[in-house]
């Protein structure tokens, strides 16, 4: 049996007592497996760029077997651009290809920056209008349960093409289970890091890492799920929150 571990951190106090999100990770892994990452999650969470959490969540649920859905790992891009402005030039022209509205993904972004904080999690918008279809405030629709499906053979596979890291393990596996779901047609990260100017947007079967997309120092960041105007929002979040999704790699 395997166990889905979740970390949440805050400063200030719990996020629904207005305490300001500090970081978040989860695992899926074995029994054997929990002690140690529970640990480091804490650590994690103590020794962040954004400062040391005062509030630290852990939830570890058991998962049975039929309940995991398994997809693939999206392909990988990587661009790098000269200015932030020509960075998020990019980002807009390849989610355009997913038949996102330019217009729409601006106004998205920018609301995305005008909240009064980092929200704790995602923000669903209307593909043709930018218009945003969630009602979650601060709080957005938060992306759970999900992991590589043999990470041992997964992280090799990417190191060999040169993508390696915490960052890039834990987006492109949070990618690959959103666009795994027919009524996204692309996302739009930014990271809310101040030490990592990195974002990435995802599109058909493609993560496409950019940088930059904001300045160095700029701790505003989140994402943007960019779905079909007639989505079911009911459907969408209990995909995103509740169901277990190991991403696979194709191997030669």
């Amino acid at each position: 049996m395997l166990y889905s571990i979740r970390m949440r951190s805050a400063k200030g106090g719990a996020h629904e007592n207005g305490g300001h999100h500090i970081s978040g990770a989860e695992r899926i892994l074995s029994k054997e497996e929990l002690a140690q990452t529970a640990s480091e999650l804490v650590t994690r969470a103590l020794t962040h760029s954004k400062g040391c959490a005062d509030f630290i969540r852990i939830t570890i649920d058991a998962i049975e077997d039929d309940d995991i859905v398994y997809k693939p790992a999206l392909d990988v891009a990587i661009t790098k651009a000269d200015s932030v402005a020509e960075g998020l030039e990019a980002a807009y022209r390849l989610l355009e290809t997913s038949g996102i509205n330019r217009e729409a993904i601006q106004k998205a972004l920018f609301t995305l920056r005008s909240q009064p904080e980092n929200m704790r999690g995602a923000l669903i918008c209307n593909a043709e209008t930018g218009e945003r279809m969630d009602d979650l405030g601060l709080r957005g629709v938060r992306v759970s349960r999900m992991a590589f499906a043999d990470p041992a053979d997964a992280i090799p596979h990417f190191e060999k093409q040169g993508h390696t890291g915490v960052h890039f393990e834990e987006a492109l596996v949070l990618a690959s289970k959103v666009l795994g779901y027919p009524d996204i047609l692309g996302e739009f990260c930014v990271s809310d890091d101040p030490d990592y100017a990195v974002g990435y947007v995802s599109y058909g079967h493609t993560y496409h890492r950019l940088t930059p997309v904001k300045e160095l120092g700029d701790q505003r960041g989140g994402r943007i799920f960019f779905v079909k105007p007639d989505t079911d929002p009911d459907s969408l979040r209990h995909y995103l929150e509740e169901t277990t999704v190991l991403v696979t790699i194709e191997t030669i």
